[in-house]
């Protein structure tokens, strides 16, 4: 952890001496997230609601699409572009060094201009639980938790399953992006407003709909739902073992660059 958070510092200390040119990619990258909400924004103030969900209550699914996937584009950036290192031939560097294969991966890269993504996403979360009428409880306050925790955690194990395809190829992994950046635009909405085939894709295969759809029906009290529904983010955790067995697989088949 020492290493990746001074991987984190130096990274920043770079950054600061191009301050203009940070700003500058700050405030782009921000916009691009903020065209989206506004979108998203200007839809609900036409039709009122989607499906039953008003605007405060889409705007709590999209701040938790948003908030999970700028961490993880922070944070994960090494896996990001570690097809750019199999490429290269840097990961025979990475596999020699006495230290953990996927923490030297994650340290190869930080990407600190995310945080303008980060601060809007928590804006409209912190927005859509003070204009949402929820009768909080403490097991409820663990729930969102939980489902901040499982955002994170599925757009990480994305991440990390895109990188394990570079073991085998790295032509198109720009098509993966479709499941990320996707899935974000997809989960930024009530999954129930898709096709039944679509967002049973989307709930038992890739559990976007579990991070916020099926807990926020239990937090916002919909329909007489189970419990249990509040559990769904821990699909996360289970998409993640299955991905870094991928990873883990695709490391121990890896034979060199031969460079």
């Amino acid at each position: 952890m020492s290493l990746y958070l001074k991987s984190i510092w130096m990274k920043l200390k770079c950054d600061a001496q191009y301050k203009i040119s940070f700003i500058l990619i700050t405030l782009s990258t921000s916009l691009y997230s903020l065209v989206s909400i506004l979108g998203i924004w200007i839809l609900l103030d036409k039709f009122g609601s989607i499906d039953g969900w008003t605007r405060s209550e889409v705007m709590l699914t999209t701040s938790l699409a948003l908030f999970g996937h700028a961490v993880v584009e922070m944070f994960g950036r090494g896996l990001d572009h570690f097809h750019k290192q199999v490429n290269n031939g840097l990961l025979d560097r990475i596999l020699v060094r006495p230290r953990n294969i996927t923490l030297q991966v994650l340290c190869s890269d930080f990407e600190p201009s995310k945080i303008g993504r980060i601060i809007e996403a928590l804006a409209i979360l912190i927005y859509g639980i003070v204009t949402v009428n929820i009768k909080w409880t403490p097991y409820k306050i663990f729930t969102l938790l939980l489902m901040i925790t499982g955002s994170m955690t599925l757009f990480f194990a994305i991440l990390l399953l895109k990188a394990s395809f570079s073991f085998w190829t790295i032509e198109g992994m720009e098509a993966m992006n479709i499941i990320s950046d996707g899935g974000r635009e997809l989960s930024s909405y009530p999954i129930s407003i898709y096709s039944k085939w679509f967002a049973n894709i989307f709930t038992f295969i890739i559990p976007f709909g579990c991070i916020n759809y099926y807990p926020l029906l239990y937090i916002l009290d919909k329909g007489n739902v189970p419990v249990w529904y509040s559990l769904t983010p821990l699909a996360a955790v289970i998409f993640l073992v299955a991905s870094y067995g991928v990873w883990t697989i695709g490391l121990k088949q890896y034979k060199s660059a031969g460079s």
